[in-house]
């Protein structure tokens, strides 16, 4: 990343003051469509299993309720690296646009500017208007603007929400629309409020897809699952099917390896995923 980070005081000493300028309300101007829009994407993305589940329904359930037909989902150890995400998920022309994007755009990603870092970090939000509206920007960003969204991919539109992922990870949400306008005060406003929800939601979730599915376990092994599920111990498990704790052990053991999970945690979430 050649942006500045978040703590280069040298080069932005009057972050203090300019504070206000990158916070937006969280939940202004919401109405009752608004709440139940935010409510509808959490439905859809709340049953996820893992990470990589999580993210499919997350830009499916985005670009559904808000009307954005390009949508895309970075993810990286930090904040700084998620721009380098080498396989993110992409939907609508957002796939053809990321071989260019990251030939040539990444580095100067306008939501990798240090006002736009700010307000995603503050607010969890930060759209392509709200930036503009802010004063002057980076060359480097406005040329971002102006020869990839605006002459090449005709994208009027643009707006990143950040999400918390496990173990201190960042994601990015991306959403571009040719038309412009299509995220104002209340589309953002919304997904100020989905971006603590969503984190809420995404940070317990394992980072991996289970590589088998559980429907190849036995009609026992899927009693056991759903023993786990509901948080019960080896010997609580054992005393309800008659079994002994060892071979309740067993079980579980089995299962973690035709399942691929790495742990009781992830079987349990897989098995309420698929409603075990």
């Amino acid at each position: 990343m050649t942006q500045s980070t978040l703590g280069d005081t040298s080069e932005n000493s009057g972050t203090a003051r300019s504070s206000s300028r990158t916070r937006a309300p969280r939940n202004a101007g919401l109405d009752k469509a608004d709440y139940e829009r935010a409510f509808d994407i959490l439905e859809q993305c709340v049953d996820a299993a893992c990470l990589p589940d999580f993210k499919e329904r997350a830009v499916d359930a985005i670009s559904e309720h808000f009307a954005l037909r390009h949508v895309s989902f970075f993810a990286g150890p930090t904040f700084h690296t998620v721009f380098e995400d080498s396989a993110p998920l992409t939907a609508g022309k957002t796939a053809k646009m990321l071989p260019e994007y990251q030939d040539r755009w990444a580095r100067y990603d306008i939501f990798g500017t240090p006002v736009a870092m700010r307000q995603l970090v503050a607010s969890g939000v930060s759209t392509l208007d709200e930036l503009q509206s802010m004063g002057r920007l980076p060359p480097t960003a406005d040329a971002y603007i102006r020869y990839f969204l605006h002459s090449t991919w005709h994208m009027e539109t643009a707006a990143a929400i950040r999400l918390e992922l496990s173990a201190g990870h960042t994601a990015l949400l991306g959403m571009f629309d040719p038309e412009p306008g299509k995220i104002g005060t209340a589309e953002a406003a919304t997904l100020r409020l989905l971006s603590r929800q969503m984190s809420a939601m995404v940070r317990g979730l394992p980072a991996s897809r289970p590589q088998a599915a559980l429907t190849k376990l036995s009609a026992r092994q899927r009693q056991v699952v759903a023993l786990v599920a509901d948080g019960l111990s080896n010997a609580q498990i054992a005393e309800i099917l008659s079994l002994a704790e060892d071979s309740v052990k067993k079980y579980v053991t089995r299962i973690l390896t035709i399942t691929g999970c790495q742990s009781r945690m992830e079987l349990a979430l897989l098995a309420r995923a698929q409603r075990i």
